[in-house]
């Protein structure tokens, strides 16, 4: 290696590089047809054509004395870097490059006249460490089962990588130390003025000891299959404060929660020698995943042996219809907050008036979710709804704060 290439990959060692992965399609197609030691020829051949006349056009493209390595990392896949940060625009221009001109080369066989084509797909990132050749491989991964010819990872997704790292070792930490902690969010009746039960919120702490909200952290948990796990420890919290403070809480569970058996066994095993059932209420997310009535049913019928309670949750979001209501033995219906904060608009209070009668005459309780101001409060009462949850009735707040309020 020339001593001013090994100069530059030395002062670049931990600066961002730019990479282009090349891949031969259909290789195993070349092989069958024309032979391994024709499809060992193409291969040199193509190495040739990268670290000649691809890398002379390059260098001439980006008009700089750069650094370029040709390397043939795979048995049909080569690794070419450029020692230097480009440009979105430079990225474009160098795929455009390699590309074209291997697509319109024409490649010999040994013993014969005839060449031929190849067809390739480049996958492109960039980055300073061993991370660089990882998402490259991904960004070629994605554009081969989209069935493009190039796929370029821009760099922020290093970050996201990295916060998904760290957020899984906050999750693991969390469920190793049991610090999930439940925040409660009171639920107001609105003729008594009276707090009479809590929502329990899921919180989580990163690792300076600030609180992370679910949006952060839920659907990545359960994408990493620790969500039960997180809701294990924050159930047994909850049964734990409600046999030290006597409160009535909700808990959150989707369908997914629902079927899983680990889920009712944990719930049933920590109520069933105590009085804790008749102070809890199970919410079921509201979904069009619930395929099985049967299921959830069975699931609340064992509950409701223990007399814990069960509430249909986001009632009205979407898809909503009145199935849900009907299949499920229920004894309370949350309204969507997408619903109450637009009740003031005529076509809302009117859809919101029709599910709290149907309610009512099913003899099930209404609570309306997203009280944000007394206007919003104002219009709930007028329908006659008899709960109201939001951040004019109270903020989810720590178990501490709460007991030293009563």
């Amino acid at each position: 290696m020339p001593l001013f290439n090994k100069l530059y990959k030395y002062f670049f060692k931990n600066k961002t590089k730019t990479i282009f992965l090349i891949d031969i399609l259909y290789m195993k197609d070349i092989n069958a047809v024309y032979g391994f030691e024709n499809g060992n020829f193409i291969i040199k051949q193509l190495y040739k054509l990268l670290d000649s006349n691809i890398r002379s056009q390059i260098l001439f493209e980006l008009e700089k004395n750069l650094y370029i390595e040709v390397r043939n990392s795979h048995v049909d896949v080569f690794n070419l870097i450029i020692y230097e940060e480009l440009s979105k625009i430079e990225v474009i221009e160098i795929k455009n490059i390699i590309f074209n001109t291997i697509i319109s080369h024409q490649f010999s066989l040994l013993d014969s006249d005839l060449t031929i084509d190849i067809d390739v797909t480049l996958g492109s990132s960039k980055g300073k460490d061993e991370k660089l050749q990882i998402y490259a491989e991904k960004a070629l991964h994605n554009a081969k089962m989209n069935y493009i010819n190039f796929m370029y990872y821009d760099p922020k997704l290093y970050k996201t990588h990295f916060e998904n790292e760290e957020l899984l070792s906050i999750l693991r930490e969390n469920i190793e130390k049991k610090t999930v902690e439940p925040f409660f969010q009171a639920i107001q009746d609105n003729k008594t003025k009276e707090i009479v039960k809590y929502e329990a919120l899921m919180r989580i702490y990163d690792k300076d000891g600030e609180i992370l909200m679910p949006a952060v952290f839920i659907n990545k948990s359960r994408k990493y299959r620790l969500f039960n796990k997180l809701m294990e420890v924050m159930i047994l919290k909850v049964l734990d404060y409600i046999k030290k403070y006597k409160i009535f809480v909700s808990i959150n569970l989707d369908y997914s929660d629902i079927i899983n058996p680990s889920m009712k066994d944990l719930i049933i095993e920590n109520i069933k020698n105590s009085n804790l059932g008749e102070y809890l209420t199970i919410e079921i997310l509201e979904s069009k995943k619930i395929s099985n009535y049967y299921l959830v049913n069975d699931f609340i019928r064992d509950l409701k042996n223990y007399n814990v309670q069960i509430a249909i949750d986001d009632f009205g979001s979407g898809f909503s219809n009145y199935e849900h209501i009907l299949n499920i033995n229920t004894d309370y219906i949350k309204l969507d907050g997408s619903l109450i904060k637009k009740i003031d608009e005529e076509v809302y209070y009117n859809l919101v008036k029709s599910i709290v009668q149907f309610s009512k005459e099913q003899n099930i309780k209404v609570i309306a979710e997203f009280v944000s101001d007394l206007k919003i409060l104002r219009y709930v009462k007028s329908l006659n709804i008899d709960y109201s949850q939001g951040y004019y009735i109270s903020k989810p707040m720590k178990i501490e704060d709460i007991i030293g309020n009563r």
